[in-house]
């Protein structure tokens, strides 16, 4: 017989005694025991709660804020909390505002403000598609009457034409005169286009032959911006042209292709001009 587990043994022709002391000391073991491991419990049980409360601080931002929803799917952060510090900056935007355009320039006479002359409208010898041409003479002409036939004088100065610049081009047995003419508006020089009869007066001297002199010449009329632009080709000779595919019909196409070309640069200058100054004035900023 026992008295509880880990007691001591009773044996035949043993004292029938109890030995008190060593029960007691037994005793005060198993209470020992049984405090140890209550304590023991214990700091486990606070070790996981504190855990758990890490863990929902953490989810929660970490900084006492409001809480975030974060779908567990998403391999997101949480957001950041609303009336926590925000690391949000803001940048005063970069971007450009749109780059002015050739066509703006050619257009308007308050953005076209680049001298208007023939040294440097014309500036040298005229090449297309391979084919050269020599630059002969060159004239500018104020009020544009004096440089063109009657008919297209009509046209010209009752749509306001300010100026025109005329330029000679000679290659072999051709000679070609070019004409440039600046109008107030855009809609002035369409309508100078739309109204032009006559023809451009060949310029002639100096370099330049006397060409067109009895007729047989070829002629083009465009217009672009506020320009409308002119040639009249003819043998270097004097001698009427005709037919087609001649080398004075295409020294009128060339002369008209150099004109258009020639203007839509000088609106490319003005343009690139004004884009580095904006870009300049938003660096200094």
């Amino acid at each position: 017989m026992s008295y509880g587990q880990g007691g001591p043994q009773w044996v035949p022709g043993g004292s029938n005694t109890p030995d008190w002391n060593r029960l007691a000391a037994d005793a005060e073991q198993k209470r020992a025991r049984k405090r140890w491991w209550v304590i023991i419990g214990s700091a486990l049980a606070a070790a996981a709660v504190g855990t758990v409360v890490a863990l929902a601080i953490v989810n929660q931002g970490g900084d006492g804020g409001d809480t975030a929803t974060e779908d567990p799917g998403s391999g997101e952060l949480p957001a950041e909390p609303s009336d926590g510090p925000s690391d949000d900056r803001t940048f005063e935007e970069t971007t450009l505002p749109p780059l002015p355009q050739p066509r703006e320039f050619i257009s308007d006479a308050d953005k076209d403000i680049a001298p208007f002359e023939q040294d440097s409208f014309f500036g040298g010898a005229m090449e297309i598609e391979g084919r050269p041409y020599a630059l002969a003479a060159s004239d500018a002409t104020e009020g544009c009457a004096g440089a063109v036939s009657d008919d297209l004088a009509t046209a010209l100065t009752d749509n306001g034409c300010a100026t025109l610049l005329r330029a000679t081009y000679t290659a072999e047995g051709v000679a070609v005169t070019v004409g440039v003419a600046q109008f107030p508006t855009e809609e002035d020089a369409i309508a100078a286009r739309e109204a032009a009869a006559g023809n451009l007066q060949p310029l002639t001297g100096g370099d330049a032959p006397s060409f067109c002199q009895r007729g047989g010449c070829r002629t083009t009329t465009n217009q672009v911006g506020r320009y409308t632009y002119f040639t009249i080709a003819g043998n270097s000779d004097g001698s009427p042209d005709s037919g087609e595919g001649t080398p004075a019909q295409q020294a009128a196409r060339d002369g008209n292709d150099h004109a258009f070309a020639r203007i839509i640069q000088r609106g490319e200058a003005q343009a690139s001009a004004s884009a580095a100054a904006i870009v300049e004035e938003r660096n200094n900023r």
